[in-house]
Formats: C-alpha cells, structure tokens, sequence
C-alpha cells in the first residue's frame, strides 16, 4: 500500500479538525453580490476558469464527441435531473465534449433547466473547434439533418444516430425492421449528407457527412459463438461505435478514485467534481508529454498528491517555528496570543512559570455574546464538560482550579 493511500498520512499533512472548519466554511462566491439569474453563482468562479484551462491546455484530435455525463445528487436542487438510460440516474447533468481517443473533457455545460436549443448547445461546446476540420459524433439527442447541414458549412463533420421525424427522407422515416432483413440497409443522400437505415438486431438509423457507402467487415461476439465471428456493418457504424466513447471513458476512469464526499451543500459536491475531472485532464496532458511514466491514473494521483502535501507540510513546519519562537519571550501586558492549533498543547504550558498564566473570560462572538467551549483536561479524562474561562498564554479552554493547575504542572494531565 503507498503511504498516500494509508490513514496516517492524513493527520500528517492536516488534522482533521482544521479540515472540518474549511471545509465548513468553504465558500466560492460573494453571496454580497449575487446573480439571482444564475443558478450556477454559487461555483461560477470556479467554473469558468476551470473550462477556460480545459480549452488553453490541450488540442483534441480529429475526432471528438458531445454526451452527457451526470454527478449524483439527492437533494433538493431546482435544476436536479432524472435520467434512467444513465448509471447515475439522479443528479446534475452536463452537456460535456470529449476528445474520442483519451477521453479529455474540452468542454462543460452544466444544464439548469434554461430554455436553450440543442444547434446552440453543440456550438457553444465546440467554441473554437468549427473550421478546422473536426469530426463530431453524437447521439441521437442531439441529431437532425438541418444541424448536420449547418456544421458542415462551419467546415465541421458529423455522425451519429438519428431519431424519427429530425429532417431524414420519406423513405428513410417508413422504413420499420419488417421491410429489411438482417443485414438489409436503405440509403439516401443529397450530396451533403447521407442518411441510413440499417436492420441488425434492430433498426438503426445513422445520419453522417464524411463516410461514403460502404460495408465494412467487423468481428463481433455472438451468444453461442467460442469466438468472434466476422460480419458486415455500414462504415458509419462502425466508426460511431469507436469514437462515440469519449465521455464515457471520462465518467469511468474518474469514477474509479472518487473525491467527491457526503455533503448537504450541493456546489461543494459539484466542485469536487470538477476537481474529479481536472485531475483526468492534467493526467492526459501529462502522459502526452512524458510517454512511458505514470501508466495508471492512481500512480498520477499520488504524485500529485505528495507534491501538494509535501510543499504544505514544509510550509507549515516553517510556521509552527516561528510560533513557537514567538511563544518564549515575554508577553506585553494586556497582548493575547494567536490561538493555537485546535486540541494541541503548546509547550509553553510547562514552563514553571505559573504566574504568568492567567485566566480570562473567553471573548464574545457575533453569535454568542456569552461563548463557551470544552474543557480541554475535562476531555482528555472523557468528561464533556464547558467552561467560560481560558488561558490566555496557552489560548487552551480551561476550568479554574484543580483543572488550571493540572494542566500547567502535570506532563499527563489527563490522569487523575
């Protein structure tokens, strides 16, 4: 096991109380000043620039596709979606495009149930792609015959599946599974865009404008079959079958080694996955430069991770220094202490100088005029009990008396 992977890695690089109150309070937006039109307010900052990385940083291939990929969530949100063809059926849905061979996510549109057409969804997606000689495949949510028309005068190809009633032929919209046999297709085309309908198991209908027409032979596995057996399928088939997986090689390899956490704050999940995502990206980009290193995403993973924590841990090494440099010479009258590291024990504590620790009611809060907190040595022996007062020196929550003195005279203070 790495030791990134291992429990005691973590209190190392942040205990986990400093995580719980910054993550409590994590925030990405200025409620201040906020947007009531926007629904996405609350991650907009961290949306936008991230997806403005997605499009500096790497140029897709030839071919890239458009689906949707979905972040779980269960709870109240206005633009919360219910999709049963999806693995993860409830949730927020993104519009996203992917390059076909490594799956990058070159762009992301969160769906919040704005009236917006389809044509304009796939442009927006594609931003500075369209003339420079993409193939773009998608499914048949997307599809019609007037959009093929329009991408291919932004010099921009397509192929995917075709739903009834988008634009296709007369005879392409009668046609049913009875008229062909298996195997069977009818095609139709106006020199820009060729239509077909294709009968194997059951009626396919493909619309595309960069494959000819074409029977191209295939093995596939077939129930009974030790092996794969050969058989002919239309060349857009085909290739629709091999790059329309962009998105889903996405969702599956960040799905692997999830950062997303239990949170009733919808935009921290959506964040996190954002992170999710980011962290793929980064790791495609990697692998182009350096062939040969990082060969799984979990070995990427703990790289970064250790370059993070390490860089972190030096710093707050550095810190704790000079705090504990700081602790050690005389105090001015009447000056208060930063406040130590939540359930930690300066060491100033056992001085000797007794004298010099005093104390003090703890200061009110906007929210609490008259605060309390934890003993600490009361917690230590396993008794919750609050007090009113604390040490100004050690900024530790202490109870007058015996609780007072104990703690600065005993090295286990805890036992009685």
């Amino acid at each position: 096991m790495d030791e990134v992977d291992a429990t005691p890695y973590f209190n190392k690089t942040m205990s986990r109380n400093r995580f719980q109150i910054i993550w409590r309070f994590l925030h990405y937006n200025n409620n201040a000043s906020q947007d009531a039109a926007d629904k996405l307010y609350k991650v907009r900052p961290v949306l936008d620039y991230i997806v403005k990385k997605f499009k500096e940083l790497y140029q897709p291939g030839q071919n890239i596709c458009i689906d949707e990929g979905m972040m779980l969530w269960r709870g109240r949100l206005s633009f919360k979606v219910y999709n049963p063809q999806k693995p993860v059926k409830y949730g927020i849905k993104s519009y996203i495009l992917c390059d076909s061979a490594t799956g990058y996510c070159f762009n992301m549109q969160p769906y919040v149930g704005t009236a917006s057409t389809l044509p304009d969804t796939v442009f927006t997606l594609l931003d500075r792609l369209p003339g420079h000689g993409y193939t773009l495949y998608m499914d048949n949510f997307y599809k019609s015959i007037s959009l093929c028309e329009r991408l291919l005068g932004a010099r921009t190809n397509v192929c995917g599946t075709l739903q009834k009633n988008r634009g296709e032929p007369k005879t392409i919209t009668e046609v049913t599974k009875t008229d062909l046999g298996v195997g069977g297709k009818v095609v139709r085309h106006n020199e820009r865009v060729m239509v077909v309908a294709w009968q194997d198991k059951r009626l396919v209908k493909m619309v595309t404008t960069c494959h000819q027409d074409k029977m191209q032979r295939v093995d596939v596995w077939q129930k009974g079959q030790k092996n794969k057996v050969p058989q002919l399928k239309p060349e857009c088939v085909v290739a629709y079958n091999a790059f329309m997986n962009g998105v889903d090689k996405l969702d599956q390899n960040i799905a692997y080694y999830p950062f997303i956490r239990r949170s009733l704050n919808w935009s921290k999940t959506f964040v996190a996955y954002l992170l999710q995502i980011r962290m793929y990206n980064a790791y495609v980009i990697y692998k182009s430069r350096n062939p040969g290193e990082c060969k799984t995403l979990l070995e990427f993973i703990h790289r970064v991770v250790k370059s993070w924590t390490a860089t972190r841990q030096v710093a707050e090494e550095e810190e704790v220094g000079g705090v504990e440099a700081e602790s050690g010479e005389e105090l001015e009258e009447g000056r208060r202490t930063p406040r130590a590291p939540y359930n930690t024990d300066p060491d100033s504590r056992l001085d000797g100088q007794i004298g010099r620790h005093r104390l003090d009611k703890l200061m009110p809060t906007s929210s609490k005029t008259r605060p309390a907190r934890r003993c600490r040595v009361c917690t230590r022996r396993g008794q919750q009990r609050e007090t009113k007062m604390w040490c100004i020196s050690c900024c530790v929550p202490l109870h007058p008396g015996e609780c007072f003195t104990a703690y600065h005279t005993k090295q286990n203070y805890w036992i009685l």
